[in-house]
């Protein structure tokens, strides 16, 4: 296995205090794998979960056996979710964790406003959706809601972006047979990606497994109504039928009902963007999680400093 020996080699070489690992699948266990072949005593290590790395490998039994393997050889874990603290322990970590904090660092608020439309919600003649279709995506769901609603959305621009091939194929079809009105999304930069949200009365985001989705976080921002599948943690940032809505990733007729709800009802929405600001202003404004964030590392450089006496301690992320 040549990445473990590698990383090895070059752990051997930098010599460092800490390693970090972001995301299990992949740099989490070539971590793993290079802590076992260590012939001299390994750094640190802090193993940070994103996404799906636990919540949805962890079913599978291969995956679940390397998570047990990962979890008990790392110093320190790190997610986004508290959902996941639970998950870990479950998996037999008992090291502590570091705090729990969005991977996006949150957002500069004052940049936010000056990209937001000004225009409230319930005004607001767009619906974004995102596009992933793979090991845990399902836009076609989204899509599939989204056609039975075909009459109900005449007015309404269907904003589709991080297309995956499946759903580009179905959304160009809809578009020549003039079902619904889409605009498909390819590269576009994060400001744009910010505009489209804060002119959307929604957003649709349908998956069997995700941490906290930026893109809910995103719609916070900006003011779109989010309906988010209950596989994702986003129940930690909003409540049910009040800052959003949560459906499942299967029930199609679920996720057009929360559709249809949110089209029809001018006060949810925009009720549901001044309680979302409040929560951006309080969790997500990155000036105030500048400290937490600087903070992040404190107990380990502490851990670390104790343990090689090094000032500064060198940490090296994969």
């Amino acid at each position: 296995m040549q990445g473990p020996s590698s990383l090895e080699a070059l752990i051997q070489e930098l010599r460092p205090d800490v390693v970090h690992s972001l995301e299990f699948q992949h740099a989490g266990y070539l971590v793993l794998q290079a802590k076992l072949r260590a012939r001299e005593p390994f750094p640190l290590w802090i193993a940070t979960n994103w996404g799906s790395d636990i919540f949805h490998f962890g079913h599978d039994l291969a995956h679940r056996a390397e998570i047990t393997r990962l979890l008990a050889a790392a110093d320190f874990y790190s997610c986004e979710c508290h959902r996941d603290i639970l998950l870990a322990r479950d998996f037999g970590y008992a090291g502590p964790v570091l705090p729990v904090l969005p991977n996006t660092g949150g957002f500069d608020l004052d940049h936010v406003a000056a990209l937001s439309s000004g225009v409230p919600p319930s005004a607001r003649r767009c619906i974004m959706v995102k596009g992933y279709q793979h090991f845990a995506g399902r836009a076609m769901t989204t899509l599939d809601a989204l056609v039975s609603l075909g009459n109900q959305l005449r007015d309404y621009e269907i904003i589709l972006y991080s297309v995956g091939h499946e759903p580009l194929e179905r959304a160009q079809q809809l578009i020549a047979d003039g079902t619904l009105n889409i605009r498909i999304v390819g590269s576009a930069s994060h400001d744009e990606m910010l505009r489209s949200f804060a002119s959307s009365r929604l957003y649709v985001g349908t998956s069997v497994s995700d941490a906290i989705s930026t893109s809910v976080l995103e719609a916070m921002a900006m003011g779109a109504f989010p309906i988010q599948t209950n596989t994702s943690c986003c129940e930690e940032w909003f409540d049910d039928g009040v800052g959003g809505f949560l459906t499942t990733p299967h029930d199609v007729g679920l996720i057009r009902q929360r559709i249809l709800t949110a089209l029809e009802d001018d006060g949810l929405v925009d009720e549901a963007a001044r309680v979302n600001a409040e929560t951006v202003r309080k969790r997500l404004d990155r000036a105030k999680l500048a400290p937490r964030v600087a903070a992040f590392y404190e107990p380990v450089l502490r851990a670390a400093r104790k343990r090689s006496g090094c000032e500064p301690p060198v940490l090296l992320k994969i």
